[in-house]
C-alpha cells in the first residue's frame, strides 16, 4: 500500500525527474566499478583480496578474471570509459555529484509527497545512498573519485540524513 502511495505521489510530476537520475546513478555505478576493478592499484591492494576471500583455489584464480572482464565490458560500453585518465574520472564524478546535488537542494529526500510536502523515500533515494555509501566507507589506495564526491558537502549530508532518519548506522567514518 505505501509502495503504490509513494509511486502514485512521484508519478504526478516528478517521475521523469526520477528516470533522468536513475541513468545518471547507472554513470556513477560504471565510474564505481571502474575505480575499483579497473584501477590497477585498487584492484591488487582490495578488490582482488575482498573478491577472493571467501573462495579456494582454482575458483580465486578464475573468478576475479571473468569479473574484472566483465566490468572492462560494461565500462566499454559507456563509451571511451576504457581509456580514460584520473583527470576525466575526477570530471566525470564531479559532474554527476553536482547533478545530484543540485536536484537534492536543501530537501531531506530527492523527491517530496506533492500533497504534505514531506520526504519520500524512492528507489533514486535507495540506489544514491546505496553507491554514496559504498563509495564514502571503501579504503583504497588510489580513490579520486571520493575526493571528487567529498567536494559535495551535501552529498556527505544528505547520507547521514538517511542513516539518521532510518535507523541505519555506518560502519566505519566517512573521511
Amino acid at each position: 500500500w505505501y509502495q503504490r502511495r509513494v509511486r502514485e505521489a512521484v508519478v504526478s510530476t516528478q517521475s521523469t525527474g526520477m528516470d533522468i537520475y536513475t541513468a545518471l546513478i547507472k554513470r556513477l555505478e560504471a565510474l564505481e566499478l571502474f575505480t575499483s576493478w579497473l584501477i590497477e592499484d585498487n584492484y591488487t591492494h582490495v578488490t582482488l583480496p575482498a573478491y577472493t576471500s571467501h573462495t579456494t583455489w582454482p575458483l580465486s584464480a578464475i573468478l576475479p578474471f571473468y569479473k574484472k572482464r566483465q566490468v572492462y565490458r560494461l565500462v566499454a560500453s559507456q563509451g571511451q570509459w576504457h581509456d580514460i585518465s584520473s583527470e576525466m574520472l575526477m570530471v566525470e564524478t564531479k559532474d554527476v555529484a553536482g547533478a545530484l546535488t543540485e536536484r537534492l537542494g536543501d530537501q531531506g529526500t530527492f523527491f517530496k509527497d506533492c500533497d504534505t510536502g514531506q520526504d519520500l523515500v524512492t528507489e533514486l533515494d535507495c540506489l544514491v545512498y546505496g553507491h554514496l555509501n559504498a563509495i564514502f566507507m571503501t579504503k583504497l589506495p588510489s580513490y579520486r573519485m571520493k575526493r571528487a564526491l567529498g567536494l559535495h558537502s551535501r552529498l556527505i549530508e544528505y547520507c547521514k540524513y538517511v542513516e539518521s532518519k532510518h535507523g541505519l548506522r555506518a560502519q566505519r567514518e566517512r573521511s
